[in-house]
């Protein structure tokens, strides 16, 4: 499959594939930039530091910021939008975050990136509005972390209840999780939303939907499989709650983002 550029509304998307050992030399964008790094990974180096960026990797580079790129022992695919001056006029606020270096490895945002990688790749009216919706909300995720990093003000107790999510263990319902951290129930909805904007079952459901869409994405495990380690009760289920937050099924998104010559599965 060929990859695929595509401009929308101030946007320039476009997936990268670099070869294992290949390297950029130093060179600068015209316009910000966010890298999504989907498979392989490289060590993006600027003046007097480095960052190394794996997969679930989500990259800020502020424009015409110099950088240069050495990819690692596997072929790297990513995801690159280019934004152009009018988009900082149109964000406000949110531009600000555009004018930053920054880094982050976080499961919502990796979720956006995958359901982006989905909707480049395909062709139909809605792809396009689809896209710029899906950009929209990566923004407002990263500058919530970015306010969350700055301001400190996640209580300790959320951040747990955050990372027992995380974990591959069985979370029975919200006061389970609110009696692990020590709180009540509606404390812990409440701190939630507020630090995340999202309830905590949606946060579960996003963990397991991303987990999913990288295995379809890197492996050829049947679905049935893939849905029982995700934490689904079975393949329909799975199948309806993936075709619901992304609009196609498991198998077209597996079709959609495998690289060319991969093999199918059930």
């Amino acid at each position: 499959m060929t990859p695929r550029m595509i401009r929308i509304d101030g946007f320039t998307v476009r997936e990268g594939r670099h070869a294992a050992g290949s390297s950029l030399p130093w060179h600068r964008h015209p316009g910000p930039t966010l890298c999504f790094v989907y498979a392989g990974g490289f060590t993006e180096s600027f003046v007097g530091t480095t960052l190394d960026c794996t997969p679930g990797t989500l990259k800020v580079t502020p424009a015409d910021e110099l950088h240069s790129n050495r990819f690692g022992r596997e072929e790297t695919r990513g995801m690159l939008v280019e934004a152009d001056a009018a988009v900082a006029d149109r964000l406000g606020r949110q531009a600000a975050i555009l004018g930053q270096r920054a880094s982050y490895r976080d499961e919502h945002l990796s979720w956006l990136a995958w359901r982006l990688l989905s909707e480049v790749r395909h062709t139909d009216a809605a792809a396009a509005l689809a896209i710029e919706g899906l950009l929209l909300e990566i923004l407002g995720g990263i500058t919530r972390s970015r306010d969350l990093r700055l301001h400190g003000t996640v209580p300790r107790w959320v951040v747990e209840a955050r990372d027992y999510l995380h974990d591959p263990g069985e979370i029975g319902s919200v006061g389970d999780l609110a009696a692990m951290v020590g709180v009540h129930p509606v404390t812990l909805a409440r701190g939630f939303r507020r630090a995340y904007g999202c309830t905590v079952g949606s946060y579960l459901r996003w963990l397991r939907l991303v987990r999913a869409a990288r295995r379809l994405a890197e492996t050829d495990a049947p679905l049935a499989e893939i849905a029982i380690a995700a934490g689904f009760a079975d393949q329909s289920h799975f199948s309806n709650a993936f075709r619901r937050e992304t609009g196609v099924s498991p198998s077209a998104f597996r079709r959609a983002v495998r690289p060319a010559g991969s093999a199918e599965s059930p």
